[in-house]
């Protein structure tokens, strides 16, 4: 045993740290790759469609961990809820898909937001 060291030391000299020539992490996640193969006639397609949506899936899932939310806050969330049990209680109600353009045309042409847009483009129309 003594004689592997001084085989171990060449060794390095020449390929460098181990770790920089080691194929155990690499065959590794080649396992997690064929893992990805759904489609065997077309196995590349499938690894790449399962690792886009793997990092989008991350992506969002650290995006969204660092946002907040844009509403009712929570403790009015919570109190509604605890008021309201069950769904037998609640109605809800259909409205045409004219009916919700009406209103929308309506709500659009009174707001204050809206109005300088409105006189720029009046006689713009036909």
């Amino acid at each position: 045993m003594v004689h592997l060291v001084v085989h171990l030391i060449r060794e390095i000299r020449s390929c460098g740290p181990v770790y920089m020539r080691w194929m155990y992490p690499v065959e590794r996640y080649m396992k997690i790759w064929k893992g990805y193969v759904k489609n065997q006639c077309r196995p590349e397609s499938s690894i790449i469609e399962k690792y886009i949506s793997e990092e989008s899936i991350e992506f969002c899932s650290e995006h969204l961990s660092k946002a907040k939310s844009i509403g009712v806050p929570k403790k009015c969330w919570h109190s509604r809820r605890l008021i309201s049990k069950s769904s037998k209680d609640v109605h809800v109600i259909r409205k045409s898909t004219e009916e919700v353009l009406q209103e929308h045309l309506y709500i659009l042409n009174n707001t204050s937001e809206v109005l300088p847009y409105l006189d720029t483009h009046r006689h713009c129309q036909i």
